[in-house]
C-alpha cells in the first residue's frame, strides 16, 4: 500500500541526504588539510615578484625526504631591512611538549654583499629528518620581509606539520632552556677565513672572507639534544642550492635586536655540537659550534 512505499521513499531520501552531507564534509575536510606547507602571501606590489614556493612531497611524511623550492625575481638589490613574523610553534619530543610558543616579533638585518636583483632560486633539500628523535612539529603563521625603506619584499605563509617519529615518553631532566650561542670551529684551510662572531646588546654579527664563489653547498650537523637522561645524538645533512649565489670576498650578516611579544609554555632543550658548511666539492667552507651563549666576539 502507499504507506510502506512512502516510508521506503523517505528512507531513500534520508540516506541520499546523509550521503551528500558526508561527501561535502569529506570535501571540506580535505580542502582544509590541503593547505600547502609553504606558500606566498605577498601582493602584486612586492619587490620579490613572480614568486613560487613549494615543498615536495607536501604534506611532509615521516621517513620521506622533502625539498623546499623558492623562485622569483628580485626587483632591486637588497642590503638591509626587517624580518617580521607572527608564528605559532608547537614541538613535542619523546611525548613531552618542549616548544609551545606564539611569537609576534620583528628584527632588523644587514647583509654584505647585497642579495642581487634579478632571477633567484633557492632549493633546500632533500632533507631526511632524523628518526632517532620521536615527536612532532607544528608551525603556522606568516613571515614578512621588508627592505630598508619599509617596502614589502615578500610574505611567506607557513602551515608546516610533520611527525618526526613514534613518540615514546622519556624522563626529562631540568637541563632545558639554556641559552644557545655560536662559536667558530673553523680550520686554517677553510674557504672562509677571518670568521668573527659577535653578540652585543641583542645584535648578532657574523663576518668573514670567502675565497670562492658559492652556489652549491651543504650543511652537516652533528649535534646532541639534551632532553633526557642520556643526550640524543642527531645527524643531519642539508644540501642547498642558491642562484645567483654568494660572491667571493667579504661576507657579513647583522641581525637584531628582536622586538615584539613572545609567549612560551615550553622549555627549549639545550643543543650542543658542530655544524659544518661545505661547498659543491665537499670542501669545508666554515665550521660552527653550538653551545652556551655569551655576549662576546670570537675571531678565527
Amino acid at each position: 500500500d502507499r504507506g510502506p512505499r512512502h516510508t521506503r521513499a523517505w528512507h531513500r531520501r534520508l540516506a541520499a541526504a546523509m550521503a551528500v552531507r558526508c561527501l561535502l564534509g569529506a570535501l571540506l575536510m580535505g580542502a582544509a588539510s590541503a593547505a600547502p606547507s609553504i606558500s606566498s602571501c605577498g601582493s602584486p606590489t612586492d619587490i620579490f615578484k613572480h614568486v613560487s614556493m613549494a615543498v615536495s612531497p607536501d604534506p611532509v611524511e615521516r621517513g620521506t625526504p622533502f625539498t623546499i623550492t623558492v623562485t622569483g625575481d628580485l626587483g632591486t638589490d637588497l642590503t638591509s631591512g626587517t624580518v617580521s613574523w607572527d608564528i605559532d610553534a608547537k614541538v613535542s619530543v619523546f611525548g613531552h611538549s618542549v616548544v609551545d610558543k606564539a611569537s609576534n616579533q620583528s628584527s632588523p638585518f644587514t647583509v654584505t654583499p647585497a642579495a642581487r636583483a634579478g632571477p633567484s632560486k633557492l632549493v633546500v633539500g632533500p632533507i631526511a629528518l632524523p628518526g632517532e628523535v620521536p615527536g612532532s612539529a607544528d608551525i603556522s603563521g606568516k613571515v614578512i620581509v621588508a627592505d630598508g625603506t619599509g617596502a614589502q619584499v615578500a610574505c611567506v605563509a607557513l602551515e608546516f606539520h610533520v611527525v618526526l617519529g613514534q613518540a615514546n615518553t622519556a624522563p626529562l631532566t631540568e637541563a632545558l632552556g639554556a641559552p644557545q650561542g655560536v662559536t667558530s670551529c673553523g680550520k686554517s684551510g677553510d674557504h672562509m677565513q677571518g670568521v668573527t662572531f659577535g653578540r652585543v646588546g641583542g645584535v648578532t654579527t657574523v663576518s668573514g672572507t670567502l675565497d670562492e664563489d658559492v652556489s652549491e653547498m651543504s650543511f652537516h650537523a652533528a649535534l646532541k639534544l639534551h632532553i633526557g637522561i642520556v643526550p640524543v645524538p642527531i645527524s643531519l645533512s642539508v644540501p642547498v642550492s642558491y642562484s645567483p649565489g654568494l660572491q667571493k670576498g667579504a661576507v657579513m650578516a647583522k641581525v637584531g635586536p628582536t622586538q615584539g611579544a613572545s609567549e612560551s609554555d615550553g622549555a627549549i632543550p639545550t643543543v650542543t655540537g658542530d655544524i659544518t658548511w661545505t661547498d659543491a666539492n665537499e670542501q669545508e667552507i666554515a665550521c660552527f659550534s653550538v653551545g652556551p651563549s655569551a655576549d662576546s666576539t670570537i675571531i678565527v
